[in-house]
């Protein structure tokens, strides 16, 4: 794929798409290095389309979430800080292998307060279109998401869970255990997502299993167990290629020790909203 026509040069960042009948970039850009996106960021610089200060031009504002410090997302989603290790390579002591360690401890943290399993990140939920198709939406932990509209429902996606066995797999089992137990395990595997109201502990009334199957999750579900079983087998075929090796030190990136460490505004320090039955848009379990 050509990457550079997606490139705002002006900004030194990618446009979220491109308008074909303006002939125009979109007005917005992927701007955040703990995003989903910084693999094409990669894999242009690689490519030579675009130069490697792009990379340095991705956000890297932190902030302090219940003792741990963590790059901002857009979502606080589990996808967009642990999806690009599927096949990108985490280093020790650099800030994307901190931050992907950081986030899964934010989100054990999170979820633990509400009492449901842990693991939020964009997937299907409860609310369906008039075709009777379930609806997709980004949910996180809002006190690590940038976006001032972020979901505060618990909708659980079991593919996260997967995806977090390169962080901490013990953790990860354990906790799609729990899933299974809530009924989150189907005919062809692990269910969609779990939403989950906020309130008790562990109990089939709290959750409610979205019976679907998602390609690109179940993807990266497999994705996962294969980097798992054979000795990160994924990872080693991605930086094989040697313009993926040439380009490899830009994820060596250490820690900054001095780096601005910033408050979230925008967001209370605990999943207190759910008390309050403030929802995103999802109906009432039953409905």
């Amino acid at each position: 794929m050509e990457f550079r026509f997606l490139y705002d040069a002006k900004r030194k960042l990618f446009s979220v798409g491109y308008d074909v009948k303006s002939k125009r970039l979109a007005p917005y850009s992927y701007d955040l290095l703990a995003s989903e996106a910084r693999t094409a960021v990669l894999l242009a610089i690689a490519k030579g389309d675009v130069p490697q200060e792009a990379w340095f031009h991705l956000g890297r504002t932190q902030t302090l979430y219940r003792g741990e410090r963590v790059l901002l997302s857009w979502s606080g989603t589990m996808f967009e800080y642990l999806m690009p290790t599927l096949w990108m390579r985490s280093y020790p002591g650099t800030i994307l292998d901190h931050t992907a360690r950081a986030a899964v401890r934010c989100q054990q943290k999170y979820a633990q307060t509400a009492h449901c399993p842990w693991g939020i990140s964009e997937a299907a939920y409860s609310n369906r279109d008039h075709q009777g198709s379930y609806q997709y939406h980004a949910f996180g932990v809002r006190e690590l998401a940038l976006d001032p509209h972020a979901a505060i429902d618990l909708v659980v996606a079991p593919y996260a869970s997967f995806l977090a066995l390169a962080v901490d797999p013990f953790a990860a089992t354990r906790n799609l255990a729990a899933m299974e137990r809530l009924g989150c395990l189907g005919a062809y595997g692990f269910y969609e997502s779990c939403e989950c109201r906020p309130a008790g502990k562990y109990a089939q009334s709290h959750c409610q299993p979205i019976r679907s199957w998602m390609a690109h999750h179940q993807g990266m579900i497999l994705l996962a167990l294969c980097n798992l079983f054979d000795e990160s087998s994924i990872r080693k075929w991605f930086h094989h290629e040697p313009r993926v090796l040439a380009t490899e030190l830009l994820l060596h990136e250490k820690v900054p020790l001095m780096a601005t460490v910033e408050a979230n505004p925008l967001r209370p320090h605990s999943p207190a909203g759910f008390a309050s039955g403030q929802r995103h848009s999802t109906p009432a379990f039953g409905k």
